[in-house]
């Protein structure tokens, strides 16, 4: 389960992007699969995705759309094979409440999520080698989170491939 970013912030990530990899060696996301993930639920049979949808737009009820912009690059992991991501810089109070309202929903309906800490980020590049501590500066945009997407997700081929199963649109304020 993901939230969905507005077109202006994917094209500051596709930069960025593209300025890490004159920089960092390892595996490049794909530009049209930047998302922040919420909740990750592991394997869930196709006869309950519509339930899974449901318990997603009830823990998204209550959260409006919020204002956020990108902001630094961080690691996740060993430098040299770590998960290079980009974070953002204001809405954390919103950030939290979403993560930790739709995790909510989805423990109350049952389904067991991962246990790591939620830290919004976007993951550009899996497998990098950043011992080398040479980072580029990364774009900054700044724009509205307005739609939760559940994703069915396929990790097992050379890249990752997403399909979006459900969306739900936050309220406007």
């Amino acid at each position: 389960m993901a939230a969905e970013l507005p077109e202006e912030m994917l094209d500051a990530l596709a930069e960025t992007s593209a300025r890490v990899r004159d920089e960092v060696i390892g595996r490049f996301v794909a530009p049209e699969l930047f998302h922040v993930t919420l909740a990750f639920l592991g394997e869930v049979p196709g006869t309950q995705v519509y339930e899974v949808g449901e318990l997603m737009r009830c823990g998204c009820r209550a959260q409006t759309v919020f204002q956020t912009s990108l902001g630094p690059l961080g690691i996740f992991g060993r430098s040299a094979s770590a998960v290079l991501w980009q974070g953002f810089v204001g809405g954390e109070v919103a950030w939290t409440a979403l993560a930790q309202d739709v995790r909510r929903a989805l423990r109350e309906g049952g389904y067991a999520i991962d246990g790591k800490s939620f830290i919004p980020h976007v993951t550009l590049m899996r497998r990098a080698d950043v011992s080398r501590g040479v980072l580029p500066m990364p774009c900054i945009e700044r724009g509205g989170i307005q739609r939760v997407t559940l994703f069915s997700s396929d990790l097992s081929g050379p890249y990752p491939r997403y399909e979006a199963l459900e969306s739900y649109d936050l309220t406007a304020l």
